[in-house]
C-alpha cells in the first residue's frame, strides 16, 4: 500500500468509509468505528469503535493504559457499546489513524469482542433487520428493542437528574472556598514574582468545582456567582498585597495609600507591575469563567438529543 500522504476524504475512499463532516464512519476490520478530525479541534482526532464490553471494560482498559504512548493517546474512554481514543498526532495524520485502528482491531479480534455483526447492547446478532442508529455522533446498528430501552434508560437519567434539588447556598460556599484558595496563591504568588494576576483563574476554577462538589448544579447561577466571588475577592487581596507592602515603607508619606498614590505617581516599575496585575486579574478571571460557561453549555446537550434513528 502507498505510503503517501492521506487527507480525510482519501482515507475514507481506501477503507470503503462513509464521508461525513470533519469525519468519516463505516465497517472497518469487521467491526464499525468512526474517525472524526478537527485540526482546531479539542481533541483534534477522535477515534471511536463499536463493541459490546460489558463484563471486559477494566480489561481494554488496561491494554489501552499499557499501550498510551505506542497509540499516542492523550485520553481514552471505555463505555459499554465500544472505546473512544483520543490520540495526539502531528505529521501523515491519517496513516497514523490507520495504524492505531489496525493495533487496536487486532487486540479486539484476539481476545474476541464482538464485531459489527453484533448488536452493542446485548452482544447476540444483530439478524435481518437492525436499526441504523445515531448516538453522540457516533452511528452503528443495534436490534430495535435494545435500541428502545437504550433511549428510555437515558431518558429516565435525565428525568432523576433533573428533579436533583439545586443547593446553590451550599455551593456558593464552595465557590467561597475556592475563591479563598485562589487568593492564597495570589499572595504566594505576589510575595515571590509580584505578578500573581494568574490566582484568578485559580480562584475561579477551582470556586467553580467545589460549586458542583458541594451540591450545586450546572446552571447560569454557578457560572457568574464563580465568576464574581473570585473575581472580587481577588481583587480585594491584591489591595491588601499593596497596603502591606506600602506599609513596610511609608517613608514621607502618612498612611499606605499615599505611599502607593505616590508610587504609582512616579511611574516606573511599580506602575507597570500595578497595571498589569489589575489588568490581567480580570482577564485571568475571564479565562476561567469561559471554561466555566463552556462546560454549563456542554451539560446542556442532553444524551437523549444525541440518540436517534437513521431518517428520523
Amino acid at each position: 500500500m502507498s505510503k503517501q500522504k492521506l487527507n480525510l476524504k482519501e482515507f475514507a475512499a481506501e477503507h470503503g468509509l462513509t464521508l461525513g463532516r470533519h469525519c468519516c464512519y463505516g465497517v472497518y476490520g469487521g467491526y464499525r468505528v468512526h474517525i472524526k478530525y478537527r485540526a482546531m479541534g479539542n481533541p483534534a482526532c477522535l477515534i471511536t469503535v463499536v463493541t459490546d464490553t460489558k463484563g471486559r471494560d477494566k480489561q481494554l482498559e488496561k491494554f489501552l493504559e499499557k499501550n498510551k504512548k505506542e497509540l499516542k493517546l492523550t485520553n481514552y474512554g471505555v463505555v459499554g457499546i465500544g472505546l473512544m481514543v483520543a490520540p495526539q498526532l502531528y505529521a501523515n495524520i491519517f496513516r497514523q489513524i490507520g495504524e492505531i485502528l489496525d493495533k487496536i482491531i487486532r487486540y479486539l479480534k484476539r481476545e474476541e469482542y464482538p464485531g459489527a455483526d453484533i448488536c452493542p447492547y446485548c452482544g447476540t446478532p444483530l439478524g435481518k433487520h437492525p436499526v441504523d442508529m445515531w448516538e453522540s455522533d457516533i452511528p452503528f446498528q443495534a436490534h430495535a428493542a435494545c435500541y428502545e430501552r437504550a433511549f428510555s434508560s437515558v431518558r429516565e437519567k435525565e428525568r432523576l437528574e433533573a428533579e436533583i434539588p439545586d443547593k446553590k447556598l451550599l455551593g456558593t460556599c464552595g465557590v467561597l472556598l475556592g475563591a479563598l484558595g485562589g487568593c492564597v496563591v495570589f499572595i504566594l504568588m505576589f510575595i515571590w514574582w509580584n505578578f500573581a494576576a494568574v490566582a484568578a483563574a485559580v480562584g475561579v476554577l477551582l470556586g467553580g468545582w467545589l460549586y458542583g462538589k458541594f451540591g450545586g448544579k450546572n446552571t447560569p447561577f454557578k457560572v457568574v456567582v464563580s465568576a464574581a466571588l473570585p473575581l472580587v475577592l481577588t481583587y480585594g487581596v491584591y489591595l491588601l498585597c499593596l497596603v502591606l507592602q506600602a506599609n513596610t515603607d511609608l517613608g514621607g508619606a502618612a498612611s499606605a495609600f499615599e505611599k502607593i498614590a505616590a508610587d504609582l505617581a512616579a511611574g516606573g516599575e511599580y506602575y507597570t507591575m500595578f497595571v498589569l496585575n489589575a489588568v490581567f486579574i480580570a482577564v485571568f478571571a475571564f479565562v476561567g469563567t469561559a471554561y466555566n460557561l463552556f462546560s454549563y453549555l456542554r451539560s446542556r446537550k442532553k444524551i437523549s438529543a444525541q440518540m436517534r434513528r437513521e431518517g428520523e
